[in-house]
């Protein structure tokens, strides 16, 4: 049976809730942490284990469920901080002035550096930690955020409405704020969801990588990392953490795609 729109936008927010609240909500819920030896290093799975053991012999599975609330947490921090950081910078691209000049000559800059490198660059001299990863995604994102802004709110400058609200005696940023952004704040929020799931991609880079993004080893993405090792011994140890940092980014980039479609009808 072929969904409708609507039905298929409720399918896929059932499972991005779904996937949301198993990454977030049940680890708590179980007896077991993750954090105390209990079996041998690389353990296959059994005895207990669903997952195995991992490297000094945790339990893999309480691990991935306790592991992803704090991934998660950092991803939309990172996502709050950079999409306003680059909706304040496309709303002041769209003001004629010199100040806003010297911001869209930055921020052309800023968009032809890889975001890797700038992970790469920022990693190295700040470290890991959750307040690095927020900065990162801040510096990556924010210059598109503020292009893509400036695309929707500079054909509205000469809007009906926005001609009414400046006779009325609405100054520049009152317009701005109260009339233009709640226009487009529909393709914000669809745009939104897509730098959240930039956001866990980098962060699972970083800890891929060796560099730690939350200060600990209890993260998805460490744990796929420092799960390599004994990829041969028990595979799930790594794939057990990617497997979930699959199951929550493709219900959210499904919901991304399916917003973005409803805001275009």
């Amino acid at each position: 049976m072929k969904l409708t729109a609507s039905r298929a936008l409720t399918v896929t927010v059932v499972l991005t809730v779904v996937a949301v609240l198993t990454a977030t909500a049940v680890g708590p819920l179980i007896p077991r942490d993750g954090t105390s030896t209990v079996t041998g290093g690389f353990t296959p799975p059994g005895q207990g284990l669903p997952l195995g053991g991992d490297s000094i012999g945790r339990d893999v599975l309480a691990r991935v469920l306790h592991g992803g609330a704090g991934l998660l947490a950092v991803a939309v921090a990172a996502t709050v901080v950079s999409v306003s950081a680059g909706v304040v910078l496309g709303l002041l691209l769209t003001v004629d002035s010199r100040i806003s000049s010297m911001v869209a000559a930055a921020l052309d800059v800023a968009l032809v550096i890889p975001g890797m490198l700038v992970m790469l660059m920022l990693v190295y001299g700040l470290g890991g930690g959750t307040g690095t990863m927020i900065l990162i995604a801040t510096v990556v994102n924010a210059p598109f955020v503020a292009r893509f802004t400036r695309s929707l709110v500079a054909p509205l400058r000469d809007a009906d409405f926005v001609t009414a609200a400046r006779l009325a005696g609405d100054g520049t940023v009152r317009t701005l704020v109260r009339e233009i952004l709640p226009v487009v704040a529909g393709p914000l929020a669809t745009d939104a969801g897509a730098r959240f799931v930039g956001s866990l991609y980098m962060v699972a880079a970083a800890g891929f990588l060796g560099f730690r993004p939350l200060g600990t080893d209890g993260d998805w993405a460490t744990m796929i990392q420092t799960g390599l090792d004994g990829l041969a011994l028990n595979p799930w140890a790594s794939a057990g953490p990617a497997l979930a940092v699959v199951l929550v980014t493709v219900p959210v980039n499904l919901l991304v795609d399916r917003l973005a479609e409803r805001s275009r009808l």
